[in-house]
């Protein structure tokens, strides 16, 4: 089909009542089950390949009338002595939790919050938050989540900008960012004891903080838990929840707004998916709050759903593998380095895990080899559940895409977008790619954010409404869309570099180094200045594994030869190469590219025009991994 055919079906469909695109919808879903035969225009967003697996009369049914609050409030009303939260040695109630829920809303209402106004809230995944976010859900009033390593000049900037005069703060994080509480509008601070909601707060107890205008948690809601219970906030469309924010990795964080739909739309659309949830399972919650996706999908989604939210914010391997185990978890999300702890046979010591049925990895990058490796120590510990994947950003309101245990996806897939989420590829011109074409990864969705806050610029730059009115979130993501309506993310589009004028993408060199044996992790990088600019790869290799001077000579030759040999293009062949035990991170858990650029001594630059000219045909091939 060609651009101008496309754009007049894309009209037509514009032009659809709600009741004709469900139907046309029933028609695609026969189309791409293979009930019905036909033929398909050829473009992802149009085709909508994915809804073979989804209940569409179900997708239609989605219509958000609440607010999480309210939501979670109905959904449980059958509920209440079910398990809620499990949190080192104690198991609160959905009708405790609704108690603690309302004491906290009652607290912050006679603290003199009210409706449309921010409380700063810098915690890990711990009952108080919860109470928190859905406390001041009912009251009409939103949450500003920070992280504790947030820069300080944008920890103060963000927090005045939100005009907070309440900040909660579990202790531990206080020291970190107490001289940035300093500089902004905060008047009164809640220090929350980590260990406060379990009877382990009683082994230790630490010297209080004796700050002017800081408070406890309980001393907070003794005070101010007192009158007639407060009015529950009515349901209003679009307005807005909570505010997060972009991990900053091109300059300053930015806040982004998330509204009671974000949320909502989302949860909901689980009633149209592959996935069942039953009373008495428990989902792990170790995605800190401060991104989406551990508001989203790891709390408010299982509370939704009225099963148990398991909660300890230790990010750690061991402790991650050890909790699958002994706490029986069901459902699970968390980065890849956490799975690979089940590699590790002092880790697993022979035990067994059983009831895990949804492990969800997301967040960092997962070759096949990997995947794979995981999947058999699974099965070899009774365990039948594949290593599900998923991706998302916070700007989407969290979940994209997820893979489900019905479909056989291929390698590279990050699975199908959720039952009311459409998503495209387009060039940068905006117009719409077909399967197998790389391009923009473009969502269109419901449970996305409304906006950055106090930010029109970088709305303008994030969001294209295409000539049909249609709302698109251009996520700054480089990808393809499989013909089964598989997504693959091949990186970010900002990730390149310039050489001999040239924009070359870095990841894809990266894709190609990663296959060699023995390699663990790699960078690639520009290297030098722009008018005499090369290639730098940065290569981790796998434990305990040591090259003499000679052997690296010749292994970095031979991975000059794989490039080019993959690529025919001697642009995207580096000349310097660093062996290095780990990266540089920032504190917010993303690569420090910025350290890495900056970096000049330690590299041994390997001459890739006479590798390429002398000694291509005598090199042997290199190992790659299978």
């Amino acid at each position: 089909m060609n651009k101008e055919d496309l754009l007049k079906l894309k009209e037509f469909v514009a032009n659809l009542s709600e009741e004709e695109l469900e139907e046309r919808d029933f028609y695609l879903r026969g189309l791409a089950s293979g009930e019905l035969q036909g033929p398909h225009v050829g473009y992802p967003s149009v085709d909508k390949p994915w809804l073979s697996v989804f209940d569409v009369k179900e997708i239609y049914k989605i219509n958000n009338n609440k607010t999480v609050y309210q939501d979670i409030v109905e959904r449980n009303k059958g509920n209440l002595n079910s398990v809620a939260i499990s949190f080192f040695m104690n198991n609160i109630s959905y009708r405790k939790m609704f108690k603690r829920i309302d004491s906290a809303a009652q607290s912050y209402a006679n603290a003199g919050v009210k409706s449309g106004q921010f409380v700063t809230v810098c915690c890990a995944g711990i009952p108080e938050l919860i109470y928190s976010f859905y406390g001041l859900s009912k009251i009409g009033a939103f949450l500003n989540l920070m992280a504790p390593y947030f820069d300080s000049n944008d920890m103060v900037d963000r927090i005045n900008e939100s005009k907070s005069e309440i900040a909660v703060v579990m202790e531990e994080f206080y020291p970190r960012i107490k001289e940035s509480l300093k500089k902004t509008c905060v008047k009164k601070i809640v220090i929350v004891p980590t260990l406060n909601s379990s009877p382990l707060k009683y082994v230790k107890r630490q010297e209080k903080i004796q700050d002017e205008n800081v408070i406890y948690w309980n001393e907070f809601i003794r005070k101010y838990n007192y009158g007639e219970p407060v009015n529950t906030f009515q349901y209003k469309k679009n307005y807005p929840l909570c505010m997060v924010y972009s991990s900053g990795t091109t300059g300053s964080s930015k806040a982004i707004l998330l509204s009671n739909d974000s949320f909502q739309n989302s949860v909901l659309s689980y009633k149209a998916n592959t996935y069942k949830f039953s009373p008495g399972q428990k989902s792990y919650q170790i995605i800190p709050p401060w991104y989406s996706t551990g508001l989203n999908t790891c709390i408010h989604l299982p509370l939704h759903q009225g099963i148990t939210v398991f909660q300890d914010p230790r990010f750690d391997r061991k402790t991650f593998v050890n909790n699958i185990i002994k706490h029986k978890l069901y459902y699970a999300i968390a980065p890849t380095s956490m799975y690979e702890g089940f590699l590790d046979d002092n880790i697993t010591r022979g035990r067994k895990i059983k009831d895990l049925k949804y492990p969800f990895e997301g967040g960092e990058a997962l070759t096949p080899e990997v995947r794979h490796n995981i999947e058999e120590k699974f099965k070899n510990m009774g365990c039948d559940s594949n290593l599900l994947c998923g991706y998302g950003q916070c700007e989407c309101g969290a979940q994209v895409t997820i893979q489900h245990l019905v479909v056989d996806h291929p390698d590279y897939s990050v699975g199908y977008p959720l039952p009311n989420v459409n998503i495209g590829i387009f060039d940068d011109e905006n117009n719409e790619l077909p399967y197998n074409t790389r391009g923009n990864v473009y969502v269109h969705t419901p449970c996305g954010m409304l906006g950055y806050y106090m930010n029109d610029e970088a709305n303008d730059k994030y969001f294209f409404i295409d000539k049909f009115g249609q709302k698109w979130s251009k996520t700054g993501d480089i990808g393809y869309i499989m013909p089964k309506g598989d997504l693959a993310i091949e990186g970010r589009a900002m990730d390149y570099s310039i050489i001999n004028g040239e924009k070359i993408f870095n990841f894809d060199i990266e894709n190609i180094v990663r296959k060699i044996k023995n390699i663990n992790n790699c960078d690639v990088l520009q290297f030098g200045n722009n008018q005499d600019s090369d290639l730098a790869l940065h290569i981790i290799f796998n434990d305990n594994l040591k090259y003499s001077n000679e052997q690296l000579l010749d292994l970095f030759k031979k991975i000059q030869v794989l490039i080019y040999n993959s690529t025919n293009n001697i642009n995207m062949v580096p000349s310097y190469f660093k062996v290095r035990d780990s990266f540089p991170y920032k504190p917010s858990g993303k690569r420090d590219l910025e350290k890495l650029c900056s970096e000049v001594d330690g590299f041994i630059f390997v001459d890739k025009n006479e590798t390429l000219s002398v000694n291509k045909n005598k090199i042997k091939c290199i190992g790659l991994k299978q």
